[in-house]
């Protein structure tokens, strides 16, 4: 049985990803678990902000009596949760309480503009929770994941449970993995980073995963090389490879790669 921690506002995007997690684990036994947080700092909580407000029960009774009636599996449960705390705190406290195998987002909430492709909230919580995290865009509709993207330099190992959840998902739906190589320069790759692409190719053992390689200079936007993998279901990353992590998720308009606001967008921790 998996634990998907779905963090709501009861946003059209939140929703949205609610709906993509039902139906990309239709066949999976699931306990999703719906957090709603309330952005007030534990020292100054009072009896008041603790309590669920009849507003935020009427929101999650319409959300439940929603994904009721979307579910295909009897073996999907749905539980309520609010607290009113810090989003990360809050978030954390979930992934420890409730054994939390993915964390499954709407890359941006309400306050967030129409430009921004990847909310503050989603970004922080994909780089500071230790979980896996799959963001959905509000403009992604469920589709068979065929092809997953997977951008690296090899700057960092990949563990075994770093993995974990990109084979996990990959063999869900019966996909094929693409590593898209970036190096640098045409000294690349090191020692390192050749024993670290040993590694990661045998951890798909016995698939093999296709192999791109990029020769991209410092200052050349990364995302730019996405343009040639248009035909992708998802893209993954690695939250350690933070270098990586960052021009990627970097809050800028980038005309050139509109679709990547339809793509999910997973991040691993290990």
């Amino acid at each position: 049985m998996m634990n998907i921690l779905l963090p709501t506002d009861f946003s059209e995007n939140s929703r949205n990803a609610a709906a993509y997690a039902v139906e990309f684990f239709k066949d999976t036994p699931c306990n999703f678990h719906l957090l709603h947080v309330v952005p007030v700092p534990t020292d100054n909580l009072s009896t008041g902000y603790m309590c669920m407000s009849p507003a935020i029960k009427k929101n999650f009774s319409e959300l439940i009596t929603w994904l009721e009636t979307i579910r295909t599996n009897k073996n999907h449960s749905f539980q309520t949760y609010f607290k009113a705390d810090y989003l990360i705190n809050a978030v954390r406290a979930m992934v420890q309480e409730r054994k939390i195998d993915l964390i499954l987002m709407g890359t941006k909430g309400k306050t967030n503009n129409e430009g921004v492709v990847i909310g503050n909230n989603t970004s922080d919580v994909m780089m500071k929770v230790k979980c896996p995290v799959l963001a959905i865009s509000e403009h992604a509709s469920f589709k068979e994941h065929k092809k997953i993207l997977f951008p690296t330099d090899y700057k960092i190992h990949y563990g075994s449970k770093v993995l974990r959840t990109l084979l996990n998902l990959a063999s869900l739906s019966k996909a094929n993995v693409k590593i898209l190589e970036i190096f640098n320069s045409d000294k690349e790759p090191s020692l390192e980073q050749i024993e670290n692409r040993e590694f990661l190719q045998d951890s798909f053992s016995p698939r093999i995963p296709v192999l791109q390689t990029y020769y991209t200079s410092s200052e050349e936007n990364p995302k730019k090389i996405l343009i040639a993998n248009r035909d992708v279901d998802m893209i993954v990353l690695a939250a350690k490879n933070l270098n990586l992590c960052q021009k990627f998720l970097r809050n800028e308009d980038d005309q050139n790669i509109p679709f990547i606001n339809q793509l999910p967008l997973l991040v691993l921790h290990g």
